[in-house]
Parts: structure tokens; sequence; C-alpha cells
């Protein structure tokens, strides 16, 4: 039975959780929302080369310039293959894109405390697993890995199925009456694209929140036998550590806090709730099941598993991330 002194300490972890990865998360949720009214689906679809290895590669990069959260980059990747993208490019800019932006990457290295090493870790092995998907895809066509019958989705952070400049389902989406897409003011786009970033950041926010107050009752009420057997078991910790993450479903703009709230578990384990959350939970799957085929899914349910599973063994094992 756990004690009433430990309510003061998950009230402070909590809290904790909550007011350092707050301001990262309403950070992303902005940039997205600009990013959603502002940058077209055609200026992407020009920025991405044809041949399956340059667009590999070019996934990669415009991941790292394009502040997209895991959930709302899945309607915009089923409308780019739509339109003829390569799945390799599609794909891998899917998968890397809401981990290696500089949103994430600056709220990781704050939750760590400036820690460059796990940033570049978590950048390193999401662009793996990435690559891989993507090489995995290279001589599939769009129409091989979508839907026949896949209908318009709704991501979990409140964005429609068409990315960019197409108000209407953005406003219908956010709550807001239909505007013409053609030609509105600069206060118009800036109003869509606020009240999109309000309705994400409310959203995620609630994910934040319940992600916090786990966190806090497995750091403040956990029974010391546990924690101590899961802190000095890399096998056990790193196993541990994916299923929470895929379970908690947090957003990537805000799980290094929590990540960073279990700290005295092998930093292998942290790494691979860093690596496998954003590109493998709850929510991701369901809205993959929507838009591709079976075979995609389990694909993208597999190798990410494997690759970020293996990955953090051969780190904590040999590495230098393992105390």
């Amino acid at each position: 039975m756990p004690s009433l002194d430990a309510i003061p300490l998950f009230a402070q972890v909590c809290v904790a959780i909550l007011l350092e990865a707050a301001p990262f998360l309403l950070l992303g949720s902005l940039a997205s929302g600009l990013f959603e009214v502002f940058v077209s689906r055609e200026t992407i679809e020009r920025m991405m080369p044809k041949s399956p290895l340059a667009g590999i590669a070019a996934g990669v990069v415009l991941g790292m310039v394009v502040p997209c959260c895991e959930c709302g980059i899945v309607p915009l990747i089923r409308r780019l293959l739509a339109k003829g993208v390569p799945p390799a490019t599609a794909m891998t800019f899917m998968l890397a894109g809401p981990v290696i932006n500089p949103v994430v990457l600056a709220s990781t290295f704050v939750a760590f405390q400036g820690d460059t090493t796990i940033v570049a870790l978590r950048c390193a092995l999401v662009a793996v697993v990435a690559m891989v998907i993507g090489f995995a895809l290279r001589a599939k066509r769009s129409e091989e890995l979508l839907l026949a019958d896949a209908k318009p989705i709704r991501s979990a952070c409140g964005c429609g199925d068409e990315p960019a400049a197409l108000f209407g389902s953005l406003s219908d989406a956010v709550g807001l009456s239909a505007v013409k897409a053609s030609g509105p003011d600069l206060k118009a786009r800036l109003d869509h694209a606020m009240r999109h970033a309000q309705a994400d950041f409310l959203d995620m926010f609630r994910i934040l929140f319940l992600g916090s107050l786990i966190a806090a009752a497995f750091k403040t009420l956990a029974p010391a036998g546990l924690v101590g057997m899961m802190e000095k078991d890399l096998l056990l910790s790193v196993s541990g550590m994916m299923i929470l993450a895929v379970v908690l479903s947090l957003c990537s703009q805000a799980d290094a806090f929590v990540a960073a709230s279990f700290s005295g578990f092998p930093v292998a384990a942290k790494l691979a709730f860093l690596a496998l959350g954003p590109v493998l939970d709850i929510k991701l799957v369901l809205m993959w099941r929507g838009v591709f085929r079976r075979e995609v899914v389990n694909l993208l349910i597999v190798v990410p598993a494997v690759i970020v599973f293996s990955a953090c063994l051969l780190l904590g094992a040999f590495g230098k991330v393992w105390p």
C-alpha cells in the first residue's frame, strides 16, 4: 500500500514533466499549424527527387526541416502518395520527420540537460529505421501501398486529409466555418494556422498529461523491488520502455521529458522509448490501417520494433550508453 508521503512527490514529478514539456509542445503545434497553412503539397512534391536512393536521402533531409508531428504527417503522406510521390521518399519522410526536426531535437536536448549523445543517438536510430523502410518499399508503386477504398482520415491531432492550402477540410477539423481556398489574406491564413495549432496542442496535451501521470506513478508508487529489477536488467528495461512507448502514444515533441523522468533506467532503455514511440504506437497503427495495405502495416510494425530492440540491446551491452 503506497504511503501518503508519496503523494506530494507524485504531484511534483507530474507537474515538473508538464511544465518542462508544454513549451515545446506549444512550439511544435505552432510550427505545425503554420506549415499546414503556408506550405502546399505541390511545394513538397517539387522538393522530392524521383530516384529511389536519392528519394530516401531527400526524405531524411525533408524531415530535418519540416515540423510535422507523427499523427499529423500520416494524412499528408497519403495525399503525397496518391499524387505520385515515390514511396521510398514519402515513407522515409513519414517516419523520420516527427523526430529529426529542430523542435523535437531541441526538446530532447533540454529534457536530457544538454546531453548531445542521446540527441544524436535518437536522431541516428530513427533515421536508420526510416531509411530501411524506404529502401524496402523502393520498388513499390503508390497503389501497391494504399488501400483501394481508403477514405479521408482525421489524424489524432485534428488534422484533416488535405494538408495545406485546402482550408475547407482544415476548417472542419478545428471547428471553423468554411473559407474559400482561393487567395485568402494573410490574416485569414494566420487565423487558420492558430486554430489548427490550438486543436493540435489541446489534443496532444491530454496525451502528455496521461503520460506524465503514468511516469510519476511508476516513479513514486511502483514497488522498489520491481523498479530496481528493471533498472538493473538491460533486457527487461529496454522491453518495458518499448512497450510503454507504444501504449502511451506520446507526441514526439514532448516524450523526451517523460523518458528523462525514468532517471534510474539505463540510457539504452530511454533511447528505446525515444526511438520507438514516434514511429510505432497505438494511434499510428490505427491510422495506418485506414490508409495502407495490410502487408505495409505489418512492415511498419515489425521493422521498427526489431531495429530499435536490437540496436538498444547492442548499445546497452557493448556501448557507452550502458552505465
